[in-house]
């Protein structure tokens, strides 16, 4: 495969993945819910029409890899401490080869994703995931929270019910997203505002690429530290699902409200109903807004 057909390839595939980042892979009914890139489906039966493509073994294995890491990216980034073994990735990249040979064999593009593909990939990430899980999320066809890095600032702004104008410095937002649309937004407006994120697609001297394990919180150093669906999302989910995580991430939580000045604030959503009564009365003023339906913001303050 020449090099600018493996581009327009591998761009249609990414286009694919992000256009779906918020669809439900649990859903009864995945293969109906995925939308369907008119550029993917045109590179694809492209492929499929061509001399080489007729011939699986040839030309669509230099993409497998590509396509199963695009996936794999996604679902990191929405639980970025999910283990996924070498084993499973070569089950994973075994299905986008099956897939393929279905296409060149079947010809019906939209069928063999549909009613082959995607249910394959949704069986497949079941088995990551303890069996409650997906169970769970069956009959919603939406998972909102899977695209929280993109939320505008304004919306994270009232979200969160932040107010600008006496919010103590210097801020950090733990979990960023990829484009730090707060933090940079906040440093738009003169406030000392830092962030990190795992995989940062802007750079910034504000912005560190970390995962929030690594990031080493101080004490008595952030006037405000934020979390917008991101620490105490993966925490929650640790709590429901992941026990062997859950020590980590509380000895994380503890570091970060004593990184807290005296009057700082740890603004969070969603909030942490099952571990915040007991932070410290003495040290620590606990607060909780409901903002929309079952979501609530936490303020934590930290008075001594």
């Amino acid at each position: 495969m020449d090099q600018k057909k493996r581009q327009l390839i591998e761009v249609s595939i990414e286009r694919q993945v992000d256009g779906n980042k918020s669809k439900n892979l649990f859903f009864i009914n995945a293969g109906q819910v995925m939308d369907l890139e008119p550029g993917f489906l045109a590179a694809l039966e492209e492929l499929a029409d061509s001399d080489s493509g007729k011939n699986p073994e040839k030309d669509f294995p230099e993409i497998i890899p590509f396509a199963a890491q695009s996936l794999l990216n996604k679902v990191n980034s929405v639980n970025r401490y999910l283990s996924i073994s070498d084993q499973k990735v070569k089950e994973l990249e075994e299905i986008y080869r099956q897939t393929w040979q279905m296409i060149t064999t079947k010809g019906n593009l939209q069928n063999v994703l549909r009613g082959i593909h995607y249910p394959a990939i949704s069986r497949w990430l079941a088995t990551l995931y303890p069996e409650e899980f997906p169970e769970q999320l069956k009959f919603s066809p939406l998972v909102g929270h899977m695209v929280y890095e993109q939320y505008s600032a304004q919306m994270q702004v009232e979200l969160l019910q932040l107010d600008l104008d006496h919010m103590k410095q210097p801020v950090i937002d733990i979990g960023c997203g990829s484009q730090a649309n707060l933090v940079r937004y906040l440093h738009s407006k003169g406030i000392d505002a830092h962030g990190f994120y795992l995989h940062l697609e802007v750079q910034e001297a504000f912005l560190e690429q970390k995962d929030w394990f690594d990031y080493s919180f101080k004490p008595d150093v952030w006037g405000t530290v934020l979390s917008n669906m991101a620490f105490t999302n993966h925490l929650n989910s640790a709590q429901l699902h992941d026990a062997s995580h859950l020590e980590q991430y509380l000895l994380k939580l503890r570091e970060i409200i004593e990184s807290l000045k005296i009057a700082g604030r740890f603004i969070y959503a969603p909030g942490l109903p099952f571990v915040e009564n007991h932070f410290a009365p003495e040290r620590y003023k606990m607060e909780r807004k409901q903002v929309l339906g079952d979501i609530y913001v936490s303020f934590v303050t930290r008075t001594a």
